[in-house]
Order: structure tokens, then C-alpha cells, then sequence
């Protein structure tokens, strides 16, 4: 057994990385920390020059709530629709899968 253990390969972290941490979140997250206030995903889109659409971003919008990386501070009614403002949190979210205790 101890000869099988030498001929398996080493787990390559930096493969998983990319599906685990989708583009568009990263994406999200580094347009939120230059802009420095609140954003709604129609914004978003409009900085992504329109390449993702407002749906795609708006759901991962909503991911990033769900875990508690960006919060919700307004609102404002559009053409009989609700834009969300978003501003991303400061600290690291305390439910996160990833977070060490």
C-alpha cells in the first residue's frame, strides 16, 4: 500500500479554485470595492458593458447575500419593478463554509 501512496498524484487546489468562485462573483466583488458605494446589479451590468445581463448578475447578487458578503441598503421603484442597492460587507461572513474556527 505504501507504494500506491507514492504514485498518486498531489490534489491540485488551483483546478478546483475557478469552479468554486464563479467569474461573474469575482467580478462583482472587485467592481463594488472600486466603486466604494452602493450599486444595484442594473448598474452592474451597465459597468460589465452589458455582457452578463441583469439577470445573471442580480442572482449572483443574491448569492453574495445569502452569504453574507454584501448587504442590502435601499431600494427604489423602476418602471414597476424594484431596483436593490448593494454594498458589499467589511468583515469576513460569520456563516461562511470557509470560515476557520
Amino acid at each position: 500500500m505504501g507504494s500506491d501512496n507514492n504514485k498518486r498524484k498531489q490534489f491540485e487546489w488551483d483546478m478546483l479554485v475557478p469552479h468554486l468562485v464563479h467569474p461573474i462573483k469575482v467580478a462583482i466583488i472587485g467592481a463594488m470595492q472600486w466603486i466604494e458605494e452602493p450599486v444595484s446589479p442594473r448598474e452592474l451590468d451597465r459597468i460589465f458593458d452589458e455582457k452578463h445581463g441583469v439577470s445573471l448578475i442580480a442572482y449572483h447578487m443574491r448569492t453574495l447575500l445569502d452569504m453574507g458578503v454584501v448587504e442590502q441598503v435601499r431600494q427604489r421603484p423602476v418602471r414597476g419593478a424594484v431596483e436593490s442597492f448593494y454594498v458589499l460587507v467589511a468583515r469576513e461572513p460569520a456563516d461562511s463554509p470557509l470560515a476557520c474556527e
